[in-house]
């Protein structure tokens, strides 16, 4: 070979490596921006309506239900738990199935218009220092909540349930019922009801359902001692009524006493309440559809943007309740709860090392946080539309808070392939598929985005 060709081959060759030098450097960069979806989102999980489950037709698509467990149903003997009257007359191997989720709330007392106990016959028997009532709120019987074996009981029904529910990802929400007419941790004291137990007394029964339930956001009726401490979530059962759900927002911004047990409550301010945990209730019943949803439309959504409300039930505008208002519930329905989307996101591909590095935004359009730190996946698919692989994002999604935003960096390893497309992810840990639909407009489905899509010549 003579000299020139030596010569043309070594600047081929440092042609070639600099085009690899390149290649290696730049890679292949694609930045995807993904605009918010104009589209009204609902069913999401973990947010909307919390329709009773026991009342099937009108639970529908929504991801929620709702269960009033009385606890005179599953234990009517002393230390014996039997839960399938339960899971008969609420549906819950169905909504399990279905991916459904639920709230739930242990209740003593539930005013009806016959009297009656909510406890077993056996507790009444060796307790029986409460109060049989007639009010106005109904008939029924408050139990003495100071009785120390009536707590010690509570303590042992409460694991009960945490154990026969709490360990699938079944439940979304658990609301610190027990205490108080429909467990909402008040009672008719004027009337002659033995009333309120002491704070200290109150906290035991808190602690006993922090114990019980680790993993599920637990939530208060009002800022006790018990949110600040253990960084609960609230409750407002009245919904939609704007005194009353303002009383309760200045409960929660600037703290304040509750004055009806004999001793007073504090009730603590709680700043920025609903990243700290979730927020629920249900509609008012001193209101009508029309008041709330017709009329004063606008104030109802007012007051549950300012409340930071992720779900309301079990007492919601259903279209069997309240047909006339079903694009008012609409419009409620999507203003709950997290809005998640990817903002933007840039994907660099290393052809050399067989790598793909990504950066994406995530945004939150919504009024709370989404409470569980559901896993995030990367699927790839090749030409064919075949899952090749998928990647679990290192990342807190509880962490998008409203109006922020989180970027997130990720470095995938992949073996040659090729990659047609790629799409992002937030998986039910119990049904182990993506499950939350985004809040962005290229979808693969109805639950992943597209952020990256190459186009192959064949």
């Amino acid at each position: 070979m003579d000299k020139r060709a030596v010569i043309m081959w070594l600047f081929v060759l440092c042609f070639l490596g600099m085009l690899l030098v390149s290649w290696r450097i730049v890679g292949i960069q694609k930045s995807v921006y993904t605009d918010a979806n104009e589209e009204v989102i609902t069913g999401n999980p973990l947010i909307g309506f919390a329709v009773s489950a026991d009342y099937r037709e009108a639970v529908g698509d929504n991801s929620l239900v709702y269960i009033d467990i009385l606890w005179k149903d599953i234990e009517q003997q002393e230390g014996q738990y039997d839960f399938s009257r339960l899971y008969e007359e609420y549906y819950i191997e169905e909504y399990k199935s279905l991916g459904k989720k639920a709230v739930l709330r242990l209740v003593c007392d539930k005013p009806s218009a016959e009297m009656h106990m909510d406890i077993p016959d056996w507790l009444y028997e060796e307790t029986a220092d409460g109060t049989f009532y007639d009010t106005s709120y109904g008939k029924g019987y408050s139990p003495d909540y100071e009785n120390e074996f009536f707590l010690q009981a509570h303590g042992k029904v409460i694991q009960a349930i945490a154990d026969e529910f709490g360990q699938d990802n079944f439940l979304a929400y658990v609301q610190l019922g027990s205490l108080g007419h429909w467990g909402e941790w008040h009672v008719k004291g004027d009337e002659g009801i033995v009333p309120m137990p002491s704070e200290e007394t109150s906290m035991k029964y808190v602690r006993q359902y922090v114990e019980a339930f680790p993993n599920i956001r637990l939530m208060m009726r009002r800022p006790f001692l018990g949110v600040q401490e253990y960084g609960l979530g609230v409750f407002n059962d009245m919904t939609g009524d704007e005194d009353d759900t303002n009383t309760w927002l200045g409960w929660l911004i600037n703290g304040g006493e509750y004055t009806e047990p004999q001793t007073p409550y504090m009730l603590y301010a709680i700043e920025e309440f609903w990243l700290q945990g979730a927020v629920g209730g249900e509609f008012t019943s001193a209101l009508s559809w029309k008041d709330m949803l017709g009329t004063k439309l606008e104030q109802t959504r007012s007051l549950i943007t300012d409340s930071h409300m992720s779900f309301i039930g079990p007492k919601v505008p259903h279209y069997l309740e309240a047909p006339d208002y079903q694009e008012a519930a609409d419009e409620i329905k999507a203003l709950l709860g997290y809005k998640l989307g990817i903002e933007r996101a840039v994907i660099r591909h290393d052809i050399l090392f067989a790598t793909w590095n990504f950066e994406i935004k995530w945004n939150n359009k919504g009024i709370a946080p989404i409470y569980y730190n559901w896993p995030v996946y990367l699927y790839f698919y090749d030409e064919e539309g075949r899952l090749v692989q998928k990647k679990h994002v290192e990342m807190d999604i509880t962490k998008i808070v409203p109006d922020s935003s989180v970027t997130v960096k990720t470095k995938v390893k992949m073996n040659d392939a090729k990659i047609g497309r790629i799409t992002v992810g937030i998986e039910d840990p119990m049904l182990k598929k993506p499950v939350v639909r985004l809040n962005n407009e290229r979808k693969h489905d109805d639950f992943e985005v597209v952020i990256y899509e190459m186009i192959y010549m064949k």
